[in-house]
């Protein structure tokens, strides 16, 4: 009876891939052996571990064609070992670590002896972080002499560097490998894979010729394309990884990571209409992979980071109804984009929303939670309850040791700055939120991932609130220099020209506005056109913002109410059709 439950929990384990120390352990080797014997002994578990690969403990991998086009020809007799090499190179290459794995060792069921898909299979463990990887590499080292020669390189040199090669000693290993790499690429120059490696054993700059060479043999290797893609963006000239990112994709249609690292890049240097359509396609081609293999969300360690990133391009686009379906997605999955998705709520003016989440992060993140309820009171132009939060932030502030000091120094600072141009102290508060932009606009990171323009726009919605036009234009402008597909910046210098008579100008902005967001709805667009309208009418202290909702938390107009209307009602003001702001339709943006 007591063995009849090992089996069980062998079979539960091994079936919905559950980890367990048993399997951990080894014991299921011996369990393995036992089954074979008397399969009887309970035909489920033996069904299940017929089933699934020794080493990963994964259901063998599909042959999925259209994935990468990339080849590279080992030693086997095996047409199926060779296509499953090719896959779970391309998956090894866009850092899918788990399928490389299970590529290289279903790969290994159709030819046990194929040295380099136990190589393949060891570099995959250790990058994955499940198991071993040593052993698979020894098993490579064994088959050698039965490789080609340039693989047969390609394990020594692994050997070397990983310390189970003869005759090398610690201090040694690194140029041990780099030597037999060289050897590989002074015999065999068109060897992509020896270029890779390469690259790999070097030092972070001087990877970069070898992989440029590489894709001199190969135009369109993938790993040679995305670590490129990586390189340049965090050199901080990610403008230059943009042919990469273009290769990458071309190398790897059917991968979701080839088109997140285009929007990854796309986000940061500006190219929004690309960082949308390019994440929808990784989530789309990750939901398909989930799917057909068979690979829960949870395991896809890549599936957060893709879904985080389309929210925010899509959020900086206006496109919410979007948002709202990666949300149910996100909130399935147990994934918290709280700032992403407090921004867009503040933008629509969800008062009822914004306070949820604040009211969660306070149990969480603290800081957090009073920089958002600060921002909320200050839209809503509740001044006295913005600056209690304010007061609770400085003090968190004072307090030495702050994990994240230095985006807390620039919070409060931009708080402060909003604060005291909405009490008449206008030049005092756009005092400081000019040092917040001063210190952040040539800071890299300070612009990466939609931020690009953040504190620019603060800074110019404190001036509205100061009753500066001036220094609002001025702060405006910056934000359109730092991301030309401002929503704030385009739609902050329609209302002021607007306001100063410049209708031409005004018109321009309009399109302008249009043309950053064009797949918004039209009420999402007009409720943040109506805020910039009344911010820049205004007289600071004196007009407070509505904050009427409906009973499902949306706000109904978002507009100003006329004098004469009963109280509560608002009415919205729609521009004359000889207004200066006349209504551009989407079509003719």
């Amino acid at each position: 009876m007591k063995n009849e439950r090992k089996y069980f929990w062998i079979f539960v384990c091994c079936f919905f891939n559950f980890s367990d120390p048993l399997l951990q352990a080894g014991e299921i080797s011996q369990v393995r052996k036992e089954l074979q014997t008397n399969p009887l002994i309970h035909p489920a578990a033996s069904w299940v571990l017929e089933n699934q690969l020794t080493i990963t403990h994964l259901k063998p991998a599909p042959n999925i064609p259209g994935l990468c086009v990339y080849h590279y020809r080992v030693t086997t007799t095996s047409k199926e070992c060779q296509q499953l090499v090719d896959q779970a190179l391309g998956y090894y290459y866009s850092y899918v670590w788990m399928e490389a794995a299970r590529s290289f060792e279903t790969a290994l069921r159709y030819d046990h002896e194929c040295a380099f898909a136990w190589l393949g299979l060891s570099k995959s463990i250790e990058k994955w972080g499940r198991g071993n990887g040593l052993e698979p590499l020894k098993k490579a080292h064994e088959l050698m002499k039965k490789a080609g020669h340039r693989e047969s390189l390609l394990i020594l040199s692994r050997c070397q560097e990983k310390g189970i090669a003869d005759n090398v000693k610690p201090d040694q290993r690194k140029s041990k490998a780099q030597s037999t790499l060289d050897e590989l690429l002074t015999l065999y120059e068109d060897d992509e894979e020896g270029w890779f490696a390469r690259a790999q054993i070097s030092d972070r700059l001087t990877a970069i010729p070898y992989y440029k060479s590489l894709l001199r043999v190969n135009p369109l290797h993938p790993g040679a394309n995305h670590e490129l893609v990586h390189f340049y963006e965090n050199y901080t000239r990610p403008v230059l990884g943009w042919p990469y990112a273009e290769k990458y994709i071309e190398s790897s249609p059917g991968i979701p990571h080839a088109f997140h690292m285009q929007a990854h890049l796309a986000m940061r240097i500006g190219k929004w209409d690309k960082t949308s359509d390019r994440s929808s396609r990784a989530i789309e081609l990750e939901q398909q992979y989930h799917q057909h293999v068979g690979v829960p969300p949870k395991d896809d360690f890549q599936f957060q980071h893709h879904l985080e990133t389309l929210t925010r391009s899509l959020i900086h686009d206006g496109r919410f109804s979007e948002v709202n379906q990666t949300i149910e997605v996100a909130k399935k999955e147990n994934y918290d984009f709280h700032n992403d998705w407090f921004r867009m709520y503040l933008l629509q003016e969800n008062w009822s929303a914004c306070e949820a989440i604040i009211s969660k992060e306070r149990k969480k993140n603290k800081d957090t939670a009073i920089y958002h309820a600060a921002l909320l009171f200050l839209t809503r132009g509740e001044s006295s309850r913005a600056k209690i939060e304010i007061d609770a932030l400085r003090q968190i502030h004072q307090k030495r040791g702050h994990r994240n000091a230095k985006l807390l120094d620039l919070r409060l600072r931009e708080l402060q700055g909003r604060w005291l141009c909405q009490q008449n102290q206008g030049e005092a508060g756009l005092k400081l939120l000019q040092e917040v932009v001063n210190q952040t606009k040539n800071d890299f990171n300070s612009h990466a991932w939609g931020m690009g323009s953040y504190w620019m726009e603060s800074w110019g919605l404190g001036a509205l609130e100061a009753g500066n036009d001036a220094t609002a234009e001025e702060a405006f402008l910056e934000a359109l220099a730092h991301d030309a597909r401002s929503i704030m910046g385009a739609l902050g210098l329609r209302a002021l020209c607007e306001k100063l008579h410049r209708e031409d100008e005004s018109q321009q902005y309009e399109l302008l506005a249009r043309r950053c967001w064009p797949k918004a709805s039209e009420s999402d667009y007009f409720l943040l056109r109506s805020r910039l309208d009344r911010l820049t009418k205004r007289i600071a202290g004196q007009i407070k913002s509505p904050t009427t909702q409906n009973a499902s938390g949306a706000v109904s107009t978002g507009a100003v109410p006329e004098k004469g209307l009963e109280k509560g009602v608002i009415k919205q003001t729609i521009p004359s059709s000889n207004s200066s702001s006349k209504i551009i339709p989407m079509e003719n943006r």
